[in-house]
């Protein structure tokens, strides 16, 4: 269903699992740059024996062989062996469903008085929602879709995962009986209908504009800002933030999506401090924004204080869920709450700040937690 990538929903598993990094190119680059291999052997031993088990693959992936780091440092990146028992440590398994179930999400959310986007309608057989009708009859979401007061638009599946399968567009031909979507293509409104009434059901909202200093300065797209939290018996505690910068016609922020980018967030000043696109030998530090050439490094995340007010309540909400990704919308009507991930990818934030997230903030909090892994 999305219109802007080659990426199927059979990719999720290789999303969500080890980075697919090519190992010999990314030794010959970090050899041509004068490492050495036994150095770089003996570092990627320790690393995978360490708190983190990152594997060979992501040891190249966060290019650490040219990091700065001391190795002590390097113990602070986390892979995706090690991440997956530190979440589920970090939270009953009865509150899985209130972030990995987007209907769920968004009734606890309405029910809380939190800014989500506003729906139009849901299209999972046997949900309800008092917002949005449930229209799940092909030939009804049809008519809907030829209704141009739902545009612009943006549809995303139940239960769904990294922008996979999502839908945006931008507006309805009526001559052409067509749905105008974000990357200029177009798809006949009955297809586009039966795509979406089809199983598991999607969440149909109204697309986001993106807050004005941002549209002025990079363009269109809608950025969001992704926060890790910790909750804690004193409270949430904001860990990391990282901005998620849309580029291109991509319909979604995500990282993976080609020409998107990550900032490095100061979590005092809301400031963008570094820039990322690309990982391991491709990876590429502070570039100006592709579509306009503006610097981003500098840039200041609008109504900062503002979200991080947003988050800290927001959290308490899901405290059963210990560590907590949120993304929150860049809007031009201020912070819009998208997502909650239950635990969340960290690599964005050790792509971003080019630093582990394992500092002692967070092995107290996994500790608090009942986390039995090596800290």
């Amino acid at each position: 269903m999305s219109n802007s990538t080659n990426i199927s929903p059979a990719s999720y598993s290789q999303l969500a699992g080890i980075p697919n990094i090519d190992l010999s190119e990314n030794l010959r680059a970090a050899l041509a740059a004068g490492k050495r291999a036994t150095g770089i052997a003996a570092e990627v031993l320790a690393l995978r024996r360490g708190p983190g088990r990152l594997t060979p693959q992501e040891y190249f992936y966060y290019r650490l062989w040219d990091a700065p780091q001391e190795r002590a440092n390097k113990q602070c990146f986390v892979g995706k062996i090690a991440q997956h028992p530190m979440h589920v440590a970090a939270g009953a398994r009865e509150w899985f469903a209130a972030s990995g179930d987007k209907i769920l999400f968004q009734s606890v959310m309405d029910g809380a008085g939190l800014r989500t986007p506003k729906l139009t309608a849901i299209t999972q057989a046997g949900r309800y929602l008092p917002t949005a009708p449930t229209i799940t009859d092909p030939a009804a979401l049809a008519d809907k879709l030829r209704d141009a007061s739902v545009y612009p638009l943006f549809a995303k599946p139940v239960a769904g995962k990294y922008s996979l399968s999502v839908l945006s567009a931008d507006s309805f031909d009526s001559d052409a009986d067509e749905v105008l979507l974000l990357d200029g293509t177009r798809q006949n409104v009955v297809d586009v209908a039966a795509s979406l009434a089809d199983r598991p059901g999607f969440l149909i909202q109204r697309r986001l504009a993106p807050a004005p200093d941002l549209a002025a300065r990079f363009g269109p797209r809608l950025w969001s800002a992704r926060l890790l939290v910790l909750v804690t018996p004193s409270g949430p505690v904001i860990h990391r933030a990282v901005a998620k910068i849309a580029t291109g016609t991509n319909p979604a922020d995500n990282y993976w999506r080609q020409g998107n980018r990550l900032g490095a967030i100061d979590l005092a000043s809301g400031r963008i401090t570094r820039v990322v696109h690309g990982a391991g030998a491709d990876l590429v530090v502070d570039a100006p924004h592709p579509d306009t050439g503006a610097a981003i490094v500098g840039t200041t995340v609008p109504g900062w204080r503002d979200l991080t007010d947003m988050v800290r309540t927001a959290s308490q909400v899901f405290a059963g869920i210990r560590t907590q990704s949120w993304d929150i919308a860049l809007t031009a009507d201020g912070p819009v709450f998208l997502e909650l991930n239950y635990g969340g990818d960290l690599n964005l934030h050790q792509l971003a700040h080019g630093a582990g997230v394992l500092d002692e903030t967070y092995r107290e909090h996994l500790q608090r937690c009942g986390y039995r892994g090596k800290l």
